[in-house]
């Protein structure tokens, strides 16, 4: 199976990328990752302003034992420009195959500090520059990273300054926010200005709530804490509705980002159209050697279905979106409950009297539905912890 593939016209050994974070924060890292199979790494922003991050400053989300959400206050690198340039240099000359990819932050109006870290990641080697306009952490306090993604026109003028400066041809990918009322708006603004491709998302804005026990903020700094960006599984859905509304418009190539935990996460952003996605979280809490069951899994998708490339099934998934007005009205369907599988939990009734039509009722400690009273809602299909439970289909008449 071949599973390379492309993004703005640069090749891909595999669709999985590091993207900007914790993960990417210094050469040995990326050169580790980049051993364990990894197609590319987003280095960590570079900015004209001395950085020092926080301590404390991550927080989770756990359903049991298990991290679902991810919440940060670190931000951009603390290396210095010219170390990073070196870093890229020294990189692309070790990996020449695999993709470094730069990534810049600046103040809306000052054209020259985009340009200098825009020509200084061209000149070391970068294969594309990733414009953060969608950071949480901090910066949009001081009028950059997502209070600048959050403005369309700056994110089109700044875009089009670098576009248009005869010095600088490295492909541009604005990495935006979903923080805003129309990422598409936001997605148009940076396409007419010319970038190659788009990024889509970064963390949400969060707060991460309190430790009752302890009557502390989380992360807790010294009694206190601020707004951050949220990641992890739990903003999946957000990316995945981003992805499909910046690839029906403004159309131009888009690189998926936002709580990809697995090969079969990544199949969906594909399925939409996006053959490049970015991945952090999930390596914070599993490692570079992720990089090998995300293969794996990838791989295992597409012999499901008998795909030989990505580009078997790219974008196959967004012709499947449209809008509500569009849906089949008649389109019926009803619960159905396997015995083998059933357990009598009770789950499943609980849930259908209380927030339902009264369809399900326990008989012999076995879940039983009435068909006159089901009308299809799936509400017992998705929260049926034992798979016991199946949506039968009703030809349309």
């Amino acid at each position: 199976m071949d599973i390379t593939t492309e993004f703005a016209k640069v090749r891909f050994e595999n669709p999985f990328v590091l993207a900007s974070a914790p993960p990417t924060g210094d050469e040995d890292k990326i050169r580790r990752a980049f051993d364990e199979g990894w197609s590319g790494a987003v280095i960590k922003t570079l900015i004209h302003e001395p950085v020092q991050n926080l301590a404390n400053r991550f927080a989770v989300q756990k359903t049991g034992r298990l991290v679902n959400g991810f919440f940060n206050l670190e931000q951009v690198s603390e290396k210095s420009t010219e170390e990073w340039l070196n870093i890229i240099r020294r990189l692309k000359e070790a990996y020449p195959e695999k993709r470094m990819i730069g990534s810049i932050m600046g103040e809306a109006d000052r054209y020259d500090n985009w340009k200098t870290l825009a020509l200084g990641c061209q000149q070391a080697g970068a294969d594309l520059l990733e414009l953060n306009f969608s950071c949480p952490n901090g910066y949009p306090d001081k009028g950059k990273g997502a209070a600048i993604g959050q403005d369309a026109q700056s994110c089109g003028q700044i875009v089009s300054w670098l576009k248009n400066d005869p010095d600088i041809h490295i492909r541009l990918v604005p990495k935006l926010t979903a923080a805003v009322t129309d990422i598409t708006q936001t997605g148009k603004a940076v396409a007419d200005a010319g970038a190659d491709g788009i990024c889509a998302i970064n963390t949400i804005p969060s707060f991460m709530g309190f430790d009752l026990k302890a009557l502390k903020p989380k992360p807790n700094i010294a009694g206190y804490t601020t707004f951050g960006g949220y990641s992890g599984a739990g903003i999946k859905p957000i990316a995945l509705k981003s992805v499909s509304a910046l690839l029906k418009s403004p159309g131009i190539p888009v690189m998926g980002s936002g709580g990809i935990s697995n090969g079969f996460d990544a199949a969906e952003f594909i399925l939409l159209g996006a053959p490049v996605v970015q991945i952090a979280t999930a390596v914070m809490l599993y490692g570079f050697k992720l990089i090998k069951a995300l293969k794996k899994q990838l791989m295992e998708f597409m012999q499901w279905h008998q795909f030989s490339h990505i580009d078997d099934f790219l974008g196959m998934g967004n012709e499947m979106i449209c809008s509500y007005e569009s849906l089949e009205i008649n389109y019926k369907v009803k619960a159905t409950v396997d015995d083998r599988h059933c357990i009598g939990c009770k789950i499943c009734e609980i849930s259908c009297t209380d927030a339902g039509y009264g369809a399900i009722s326990m008989q012999d400690k076995l879940a039983v539905v009435d068909s006159e009273k089901c009308v299809g809602c799936s509400l017992c299909y998705n929260i049926c912890p034992y798979h016991a439970i199946e949506m039968e289909e009703f030809p349309l008449k």
